[in-house]
């Protein structure tokens, strides 16, 4: 679902220097993810690999994910060697979700390959040149402060910020989103249904703490339960 206010986002990251950090701050549930892609599919990376890193799984794990790592170096690979999503994504986009969720001791490193574009691969140990964006999501406020003071270090990158306004804020999208999330499960669960003036009154009125995925939830559970009218 592309507004006009999610198009001028995604206009900001066209403009912003490439190699240099996205930072989309935002309210869970308001659409990061969708943001980031879309940032992406409108680059000249996007013939290249959109790689999602969630920040938030274990440490061990979000380490093996970005750096990659050896053949029987520890439980996540006893079998094969895995490259890690900063080489994978090499000329393309990396999104780390949850970035304020990255374990502290990632931290360091990850700047390091941000300011140099060298990593130091966990595949044969060698230093690796990788051309690749980094796009973060987090849903702190940009006041925060990090311990390790994340935010500071990426504002020296240059690093872009924008924000994704929560939908209590902008309910005049309310209508096209019930609209495009109704169509999508029309075609998905095949049935024929509108909203009704009362549904999208309703919808309007409401504050959506969930933001944008609970009301693509509503409206799946509108269109699945059938208490919408048929279109005639």
């Amino acid at each position: 679902m592309k507004t006009a206010r999610i198009l001028d986002l995604v206009a900001i990251g066209r403009r912003a220097d490439p190699k240099a950090p996205l930072l989309i701050r935002g309210e869970p549930g308001v659409g990061k993810d969708v943001l980031a892609r879309l940032i992406h599919a409108a680059s000249e990376r996007q013939r290249y690999s959109f790689i999602k890193v969630n920040c938030a799984v274990r440490p061990d794990r979000c380490e093996a994910d970005l750096f990659g790592h050896m053949k029987g170096a520890s439980p996540l690979a006893p079998i094969r060697r895995l490259i890690g999503s900063l080489e994978f994504a090499n000329h393309g986009t990396l999104y780390l979700d949850e970035i304020e969720n990255l374990p502290r001791t990632l931290v360091p490193r990850l700047l390091r390959v941000l300011r140099t574009g060298e990593v130091l691969s966990a595949v044969g140990g060698g230093i690796v040149r990788v051309d690749v964006r980094v796009i973060a999501s987090t849903t702190h406020e940009a006041e925060a402060e990090d311990p390790d003071n994340l935010w500071k270090d990426l504002r020296r990158l240059n690093a872009v910020e924008v924000r994704i306004l929560p939908l209590r804020q902008r309910t005049d999208e309310i209508p096209d989103y019930a609209s495009f999330f109704l169509e999508q499960f029309n075609q998905r669960y095949r049935r024929d249904v509108q909203l009704c003036p009362d549904v999208l009154a309703a919808f309007s009125a409401h504050l959506w703490p969930g933001n944008v995925r609970e009301l693509e939830e509503a409206v799946r559970r509108l269109v699945v339960g059938g208490a919408m009218a048929p279109v005639h």
